[in-house]
């Protein structure tokens, strides 16, 4: 949320309607504090061959891994992998 109080959500692979739609601001927070994935279903149009086909695709919107950091307790704060800090 910003200032002006309209949500900016963005997911990367996601059709923007479906973002629009169906992905809501707390599930952001769900699945950044609880490390959840969600995973939504969108329709869309594939050519194969010159033909025109319909497909449901069911893919992982968000994800609150993150596999080049190392997420410490409070699920915001990261460190990069190697670092000092990081307890083995």
């Amino acid at each position: 949320m910003t200032e002006d109080a309209e949500e900016h959500k963005k997911c990367k692979g996601v059709k923007r309607s479906v973002v629009a739609n169906d992905i809501k601001f707390q599930d952001y927070k769900t699945t950044l504090f609880n490390r959840q994935k969600l995973t939504i279903k969108q329709n869309g149009f594939r050519s194969y061959k010159h033909q025109l086909y319909t497909e449901n695709v069911s893919k992982i919107a968000l994800s609150g891994n993150d596999d080049k950091s190392y997420i410490l307790d409070n699920n915001i704060e990261t460190l990069t992998l190697g670092h000092y800090l990081i307890k083995s």
